[in-house]
């Protein structure tokens, strides 16, 4: 039986994430923004905590620094049984990252940590399913997050489904951490971050 892009959002088992056994080429994440100060800037995990990694910016390449993120390689885990509803959005799955620790190695899915006084939500790597996300990759390699239901009108409406883009660069701070970090921004796109830092972004998959 195919798996929907409701059972990928929320259906967060470790049965579920099983399933999702097929991995892509390592590949960097590098910012797309109109904002010269951002664009161009490569993600790299960043300690937020015990087995917790923020997306920091982490640098632009250049003559002497080629890569200026060498650490920072990720995957995209995905499976042949969930449904991919758009191809031009791309087949959902997870992005991944391995924390490699002392005596192991932990892939850890790309998820979004939500606080209720804020709009912002911090792209995190987590250990376990809690946070976790489905997320894909468009056409033209830009992350995107994938939903089919219309909250806009009422009543709420399904139907064909949606990417959304709304990826920001912003300063944020996490259990004593204060970082230039990729966040999210709840909503249909249209609203704009409280946090006042924030600058609009785009992010691209760049194979290794």
């Amino acid at each position: 039986m195919r798996l929907s892009l409701l059972s990928l959002a929320f259906a967060l088992t470790a049965s579920t994430i099983a399933q999702y056994d097929n991995q892509t080429a390592p590949f960097h994440l590098v910012l797309v923004s109109e904002d010269d100060t951002v664009n161009g800037e490569y993600l790299a995990s960043c300690h937020e905590g015990a087995g917790i990694e923020a997306l920091c910016l982490a640098g632009k390449p250049s003559p002497s620094k080629p890569d200026p993120t060498p650490g920072s390689v990720y995957y995209f885990n995905y499976s042949t049984s969930v449904e991919t509803p758009n191809a031009t959005l791309g087949t959902p799955g997870y992005v991944t990252w391995v924390l490699h620790g002392g005596n192991f190695n932990e892939s850890q899915a790309l998820g979004l940590w939500y606080s209720p006084a804020t709009n912002i939500a911090i792209a995190m790597f987590w250990p376990g399913l809690e946070y976790a996300w489905g997320m894909a990759f468009d056409t033209n390699d830009m992350l995107n997050i994938q939903y089919y239901v219309d909250d806009t009108v009422t009543p709420p409406k399904a139907g064909d489904t949606t990417g959304y883009y709304n990826w920001y660069a912003c300063t944020t701070y996490f259990t004593g951490y204060t970082y230039d970090t990729l966040s999210w921004v709840a909503g249909d796109g249209s609203q704009k971050p409280q946090n006042p830092s924030c600058a609009k972004v785009g992010v691209k998959r760049v194979f290794i």
